[in-house]
């Protein structure tokens, strides 16, 4: 629930008051998100502290109409950003530069990107101020992601950054490919699909209407096909604001049944347990928890910390809910592979990896593999599916075409006897 809060009088005589917008953990562990009026962001946080509440994010809400905060998603920070960036800085540091510098120099570089450019620059502000490399990417949450941060942080204590930024660089390529790889084997029948209802559509409102309203001026009794075809192209074109109307009410109640804890929860598990796209995602799913968590136990990181974060990661809340089942577990001191085979989202093949990885303390690597194996399989059950989603559409479609194809011939052959 958004707060709107305000700093005590004293801070007001000091400086002008200014709009910022928060995200927080309450007391009971939950995140709230509002907008506090204070003189500074570290005003801003302090007031949040006092209020009980423990600061995620603070930013400035702009005084002006900007592009970026009405279209946030044309602006955001794209994955091939912070690869190039951890890329860039990792060679910068091995050549010797020191970290300020080597974030001056990407800051000046990052034109291409105007949303980067402003978070470099706020970083270069922040190390300036006497802030750590890692607080400074705590402060952009919705660009540096908690496992890039906790394994950057993990790498700078240790003294080495560079290698920590290569390997959350491969992390991030990784984990874009395997998602790039299954939308491209998506957009096909997807877009066939599309183009059929919209075909559709026209036909049944624009096209057929006008064909049809010859049949009912002719003295002869219409075949079933053409009845059902003028029966459903007239309550198309009678009702055509209520069908968008109804439309548009059914999109926005699936949208917001989405942001929806029970709603979201009820839509993955079905998403998981569907016929085509239930094993795709299952093992995509699978795939980020063990790359994830091979990343962050390479960088140092204890499983306890780990199973703090990886959950986060999930796109799917009932993996998500597995996940921090499996964390509570772990935190009973009772290991990874033993409560993993308890629960049924997590194979067989799975399992016995991570009992051979806890057992020879090579757990960082079998994960790994885990992850190239389901990383490959994700892919291959999308192309399958895609192989099987192509040819189904193009039946659908041409079942349709035909139907329509039906309707109209049979009364021309009625009418061609009737004159005869």
């Amino acid at each position: 629930m958004a707060k709107v809060l305000e700093a005590p009088q004293g801070a007001r005589e000091k400086k002008p008051l200014v709009s910022y917008r928060y995200e927080a953990l309450n007391e009971q562990g939950k995140l709230v998100k509002g907008t506090v009026k204070a003189g500074g962001e570290i005003e801003a946080e302090r007031l949040l502290i006092e209020m009980s509440y423990r600061p995620v994010h603070v930013e400035i809400v702009p005084s002006m109409f900007s592009l970026e905060e009405a279209f946030p998603g044309f602006f955001a920070v794209k994955p091939r950003d912070i690869i190039i960036f951890s890329r860039q800085l990792a060679t910068l540091l091995k050549s010797g530069i020191s970290l300020l510098p080597a974030l001056d120099i990407l800051s000046g570089q990052a034109a291409t990107s105007r949303a980067f450019k402003k978070v470099m620059e706020s970083m270069t502000a922040d190390l300036r101020g006497g802030s750590s490399f890692t607080q400074s990417l705590n402060k952009h949450p919705k660009v540096f992601s908690e496992i890039y941060c906790r394994t950057l942080a993990v790498g700078e204590q240790a003294g080495s950054l560079e290698t920590v930024l290569h390997r959350m660089a491969d992390y991030t390529e990784k984990q874009g490919a395997v998602s790039k790889k299954i939308g491209a084997a998506l957009s096909y029948p997807m877009m066939v699909l599309g183009v059929g209802l919209v075909v559709g559509v026209i036909m049944m409102t624009v096209v057929l209407p006008k064909m049809l309203t010859l049949f009912t001026t002719m003295n002869v009794v219409l075949p079933l096909p053409t009845r059902i075809l003028m029966g459903t192209t007239n309550f198309m074109t009678s009702n055509i604001l209520g069908i968008i109307i109804f439309g548009a009410v059914l999109a926005i109640a699936i949208i917001w049944m989405m942001k929806q804890p029970s709603g979201r929860r009820f839509l993955d598990r079905m998403k998981l347990n569907a016929p085509l796209i239930g094993p795709p995602t299952l093992m995509s799913e699978l795939a980020r928890f063990c790359r994830s968590a091979s990343v962050l136990i390479g960088a140092g990181l204890s499983l306890q910390e780990i199973m703090e974060v990886v959950p986060q990661a999930s796109n799917n809340m009932h993996i998500r809910n597995a996940l921090n089942e499996l964390k509570e577990r772990l935190l009973l001191g009772e290991g990874l592979a033993g409560p993993m085979s308890r629960i049924s989202l997590f194979p067989p093949l799975l399992v016995q990896m991570v009992q051979v990885g806890e057992e020879s303390n090579t757990l960082d690597f079998t994960l790994g593999v885990v992850a190239d194996f389901y990383e490959t399989m994700a892919e291959e059950k999308t192309t399958a599916m895609t192989g099987m989603i192509g040819p189904l559409s193009t039946i659908v479609i041409a079942l349709f075409v035909g139907f329509i194809a039906v309707s109209v011939l049979m009364p021309m052959y009625s009418i061609t006897g009737a004159f005869g």
